[in-house]
């Protein structure tokens, strides 16, 4: 309103023809919107699809792989004890098959007893790949991680099958290093194809193995990289906007490789954001530079029939106006003949009305203010704080007729507790002329307590003050209710759904915290990791429904075999938990991780596929004794876990982090 009172003819006249020409332009940057959003949505789509064949292409090295080495499996040369026999026969196999740099034989432990390269012992490059294999089904082809060949000395990744037992009941595994060069040969050919980027990603190491066109070695990693954390929130494929490998932004489609088994090899396709929008930009600068001529032209002209058919006989008639309103009542509004009939009757009636206007003035505002409240219950007081005037609107507020309120004290139905605020609100009022709201509680005719919104301003005669009350009690219970569904969600998006205790999201936020007071402060922090032992044979023999049921005793157990408040467990993922355990040094962390396991192993849940019978769990435990990230904390407590697990499970391992990055290694083992 206060633009409007400054605006004169001229502005007004602008303002029109820019209200008029403004749904135009709005639909036209509608339609431009609308166009960018029907680019994003086509190549999403073409890149996803793109990246599903080209996972496809590479999907299919591996079914090659799978197809050799599952080939392989019954040459009765690859379980025979004559080594020089068998590294010959690896030999010519492999001349035949360039998709392999090195290929040999292993023992459950991991360790080489056939090599195309004579005499090749010690154990295997990817210990992961080999430990897994050692479990895997007799037709399972697993996928390794990437890794630099401690044979080949080249870039590669590991494929492997389980042999057939020998007649001694030995378990062997045959396993193929995959070339990478034709990883690269078929990016590059699908490239040419789409006239995308193409890299093939390991998201769990972070690492691209492939790229074309080829800007990084192979296997370089991306630690944080958007790209790689938005393909590791959409494990089975998607696309995403983000800034790839070469810091350019573009559309991404990404896809698992489906027979990458055991690994989460992704290939992504990229699509740069200028070759997206190409098209549309051309449409949408040529639209922008069309409304702009018409809004300016529509400006102008407007401006110039708004100056010489009313400004010019209108800047007379205000500046007259202004002089009667500063008190010059003898001054007369001269108009010419020639004028428009409207001007001259105008300056003919401005003289005669001037006088009336000021006596209506105090009339028509007392009437607005309580025109435009007829919906709330209007109160006037006078300074002494008794009721002059109460609206109709008393009767379904509180519950009184209005003669019954006149001459009362508004103070005498407030709820005791809230009555220091109305007197506060009442002073606030009186002493400024913008007035002031507080929200309290009455009581009304009935007993009922009710909540209100009351908002009060000054008189313009300054002769009282004007109250308007509203009932809000609705809008408080909703307020309380929004309250107690805010809490619950908060507890929810912090806890496991399935056992109950911190989920990972909420372990990250702990870990993160306590890590940095660790620091701060100069205290120890421990962390242990837990995994349980064999659980994807407890849910092969006994279903996922008991392998659930086994999961929430085991978290029961866990969180009751810790004291401290301070103290948390989480779901860490699958079958592993984590306990945080702040202010803690190696010994009590020791101590505390044999309490869990021997807590877990009472438990005496059945388990045939445990050489023990029972469920047991292997726990690797690290202390921080300096700074120390959330990502080394884990690091260090995974290496524990795995030296744990590598001994013999049931039992504990520790690592000991010191601000130097030295490692103090102790193992604790129980039977």
């Amino acid at each position: 309103m206060s633009i409007l009172n400054t605006m004169g003819v001229r502005s007004r006249m602008v303002a029109l023809i820019t209200a008029t020409i403004t749904p135009f332009l709005a639909l036209i940057a509608a339609g431009i919107i609308f166009s960018y959003s029907e680019a994003d949505k086509a190549t999403r789509r073409n890149v996803a699809l793109d990246a599903e064949l080209g996972a496809a292409k590479f999907s299919r090295v591996f079914r090659d792989a799978k197809v050799v080495l599952g080939t392989l499996r019954g040459m009765p040369l690859l379980q025979a004890s004559d080594r020089l026999r068998c590294d010959s026969f690896i030999q010519k196999v492999l001349a035949g098959q360039p998709m392999f740099i090195t290929m040999g034989v292993l023992d459950a432990t991991g360790k080489i007893v056939c090599h195309n390269k004579a005499g090749t012992e010690g154990q295997f490059g990817d210990m992961d790949l080999a430990l897994r294999i050692a479990q895997a089904g007799p037709d399972e082809l697993l996928v390794g991680r990437f890794m630099i060949g401690p044979i080949s000395k080249k870039p590669t990744v590991a494929v492997a099958m389980r042999l057939p037992a020998t007649s001694s009941g030995e378990q062997l595994s045959i396993f193929g290093a995959l070339n990478l060069d034709a990883f690269y040969n078929i990016a590059q050919a699908i490239a040419g194809e789409t006239n995308h980027t193409v890299a093939l990603i390991e998201p769990s190491n972070q690492r691209v193995l492939v790229r074309w066109p080829a800007i990084v070695p192979f296997g370089t990693e991306f630690s944080n990289h958007p790209l790689i954390k938005a393909i590791a929130d959409q494990p089975r494929g998607g696309t995403t906007f983000s800034v790839g490998f070469d810091n350019v932004h573009r559309f991404f489609g990404f896809a698992p490789v489906a027979d990458a088994t055991g690994s989460s090899l992704t290939v992504s396709l990229g699509q740069p954001e200028a070759d997206a929008f190409a098209a549309v930009q051309g449409r949408a600068s040529w639209s922008i530079i069309l409304a702009v001529v018409a809004l300016i032209t529509a400006i102008l002209l407007s401006a110039f029939i708004a100056y010489y058919t009313q400004l010019r006989p209108l800047m007379r008639l205000v500046q007259k106006s202004e002089r009667l309103g500063e008190g010059e009542f003898s001054s007369r509004v001269v108009m010419e003949d020639w004028q428009a009939q409207e001007f001259r009757s105008l300056a003919t009636s401005l003289n005669e009305t001037a006088a009336k206007l000021r006596a209506a003035q105090d009339v028509e505002r007392r009437f607005r203010l309580v025109a435009e409240n007829t919906a709330d219950m209007i109160t006037a007081v006078d300074l002494a704080g008794r009721r002059t005037f109460v609206s109709g609107a008393s009767r379904d507020v509180l519950g009184y007729e209005p003669n019954e309120l006149i001459g009362g004290a508004p103070l005498d139905l407030v709820f005791e507790e809230d009555r220091e605020r109305v007197r506060e609100l009442f002073r606030r009022t009186r002493d400024n002329a913008s007035g002031g709201s507080e929200q309290y509680r009455v009581i009304r005719k009935d007993g009922k307590l009710l909540w209100v919104e009351v908002s009060g301003r000054r008189m313009f005669d300054e002769s009282g003050l004007v109250f308007t009350m509203r009932n809000i009690s609705k809008r408080k219970a909703i307020e309380a209710e929004l309250e107690t569904v805010n809490q619950q969600l908060s507890r929810l998006a912090i806890t496991d759904e399935l056992t109950g205790i911190n989920n990972r999201r909420e372990l990250n936020r702990l870990i993160e915290f306590e890590a940095t007071r660790s620091a701060r402060e100069g205290t120890p922090l421990s962390v242990i990791l837990i995994d349980v032992d064999h659980f994807k044979a407890f849910n092969d023999v006994y279903g996922h429904v008991e392998g659930d049921r086994c999961l929430k005793e085991i978290a029961s157990a866990i969180s009751g075999a810790i004291r401290r408040p301070a103290d948390s467990c989480a779901r860490y993922g699958g079958e592993e938990f984590c306990v945080l355990l702040p202010n803690t040094d190696a010994s009590g962390a020791l101590h505390c991780a044999e309490v869990i396991r021997a807590a877990v192993s009472s438990l005496n849940i059945t388990h045939t596929g445990h050489e023990q019978g029972h469920i047991t769990i292997s726990l690797g435990v690290t202390t921080a004794l300096g700074e120390a990230g959330q990502e080394a904390l884990f690091q260090s407590a995974d290496q524990a876990l795995y030296i744990a697990k590598a001994t013999g499970r049931d039992r504990v391992s520790a690592t000991v982090m010191s601000m130097m990055a030295e490692t103090i290694k102790m193992e604790l083992t129980s039977a």
